[in-house]
């Protein structure tokens, strides 16, 4: 199956999970391996303005409710003016095989996005940088999204890598639709 197929089977499946959430717009998508590093790119058009979605992904105490694989969430506290450290923990799972993670992070948002930097010996990652930045576009938000990590534990051999990218994409592209889906709750 292709990679656009298997992407509309994954949002086909979030129907039931995540009602009215056909305001969110998978874009593109590209994911790829460098070296150790796991890249994920997408650019995807939200319903909700920028401030909305930021008020969603900064409430720390609760990103652990955007997604079932997603356990807990706290803020650990400001360490910089405007950087905020976030813990998260949450279920990676490829194929049956799943493993409990753990992420803090340093967070700094601005007025249009955010960029998180691990915190390195401090997760189940060596380094990672995620970004998130928004623009308003034709009566929505248009998010272009980067991630780039190096995990602290091996994948399995041969399929591990391309079944990881691809339960990252999932769980990403999950979480942005219910982002967008929250975000519009607010003003009701």
């Amino acid at each position: 199956m292709s990679r656009a197929g298997c992407m509309l089977l994954a949002l086909a499946a979030l129907g039931p999970w995540a009602p009215g959430v056909q305001a969110f717009e998978l874009l593109t998508v590209d994911t790829r391996r460098d070296g150790e590093a796991y890249e994920l790119r997408i650019e995807a058009r939200f319903s909700a303005d920028t401030a909305q979605l930021l008020a969603v992904l900064t409430d720390y105490e609760r990103i652990h409710e955007l997604h079932p694989r997603l356990l807990a969430s706290r803020s650990l506290g400001q360490v910089a003016p405007g950087v905020e450290e976030v813990y998260i923990r949450f279920e990676g799972c490829v194929m049956m095989f799943c493993q409990v993670l753990r992420r803090v992070e340093q967070i700094r948002a601005s007025d249009d996005g955010l960029v998180a930097t691990d915190v390195p010996r401090r997760g189940s990652f060596r380094e990672g940088r995620t970004e998130w930045h928004f623009r308003r576009e034709d009566g929505g938000t248009v998010l272009e999204y980067h991630t780039r990590f190096v995990p602290a534990f091996e994948p399995a051999p041969l399929l591990g890598p391309a079944l990881l990218l691809a339960a990252v994409e999932k769980m990403t592209v999950e979480t942005m639709a219910e982002v967008d889906r929250r975000a519009l709750q607010r003003d009701e």
